[in-house]
């Protein structure tokens, strides 16, 4: 199949003249004719019929050109629509984030950007995930930028810090410990832990930094993915176990008790990952640079990121 000979089809069905058409078309009419006749060759059927010094369409002409009309109409939609993609203002963004950030930050933060009204030509695409697959979205180029913890080993990703969370230990509400104000790591040792699966990121080995100092190991319990059913679990406070999780908001419905830890690095970044390797769109650029400013007004303000 030849494109360039369905256009000039395209072009010709329009003038059904091939003087005209060949002078729209700035080549010759023998090119013309030629390019014609190889697709009639090519199609089996004639395309066109003379009628005095014009031609016109027979009914296979007019059956093609009813088909090759649409399929160059959708060809420029798209071509249209992807140059647009050259300004700033306008574009499509896949953007992921953490389950956790769904429920109040994003929302707030997405509803912020598109107040504005030089981004009302910009879409976004919304990926709830976890790090593991945020990375992986953003190295295959399906997702553009997203909201991860950190992950070591991944040279071709920019992480950047924008978020800080406070980590807390959670524990049902008749908890042995419940009654705390504040815990040390020591104090945690008696009690079985639930961690993070590999997924989600650096946060588990951050956790595993903070006892460091104790007298022995955690007592390790089980391993989760995210912080909903982590406090799901201990709400029924199945084994005394506890968890410690960033101070979330969400988890304020559960049956749980949130106590401070006595660390000076209790605490844990939310950082902005982006491809090194993929070209990027100037929106995305613009909504990249949104995140940053927002979230430094908020740090400004010493507003929570309890989320």
């Amino acid at each position: 199949m030849n494109f360039n000979n369905l256009y000039y089809f395209k072009i010709m069905a329009e003038f059904q003249h091939y003087t005209q058409a060949a002078k729209f078309l700035c080549i010759t009419q023998p090119s013309l004719s030629r390019a014609m006749s190889i697709l009639e060759e090519d199609l089996g059927v004639a395309l066109f019929e003379k009628e005095g010094r014009n031609v016109r369409l027979t009914k296979y002409g007019r059956l093609l050109s009813s088909y090759v009309s649409k399929g160059f109409h959708e060809i420029e939609l798209g071509y249209d629509l992807l140059h647009q993609f050259k300004k700033k203002d306008s574009g499509i963004i896949d953007f992921s984030f953490l389950f956790v950030l769904g429920y109040h930050f994003v929302p707030i933060l997405i509803k912020n950007f598109l107040a504005d009204i030089n981004h009302k030509n910009i879409t976004i695409n919304f990926h709830q995930c976890d790090t593991a697959t945020s990375i992986k979205k953003i190295k295959d180029g399906s997702v553009d930028l997203g909201f991860c913890t950190y992950m070591p080993n991944e040279p071709d990703i920019n992480f950047t810090p924008v978020l800080k969370q406070n980590l807390v230990c959670i524990t049902s509400l008749n908890h042995p410990l419940a009654n705390q104000t504040s815990l040390s790591m020591e104090e945690l040792l008696p009690y079985p832990i639930i961690s993070y699966t590999e997924s989600a990121g650096e946060i588990q080995s951050f956790i595993n930094r903070l006892f460091s100092g104790c007298s022995k190991k955690p007592n390790h319990f089980c391993t989760m993915a995210e912080e909903i059913t982590m406090a799901g679990l201990v709400s029924t406070n199945h084994n005394n176990c506890i968890a410690i999780v960033p101070d979330l908001d969400v988890l304020d419905s559960f049956s749980i008790k949130k106590i401070p830890i006595d660390h000076p690095n209790a605490f844990r970044n939310i950082y902005l990952a982006t491809s090194k390797i993929h070209p990027t769109l100037p929106c995305i650029e613009v909504f990249f640079n949104f995140i940053l400013q927002y979230a430094n007004f908020l740090n400004e303000k010493h507003e929570d990121f309890s989320l």
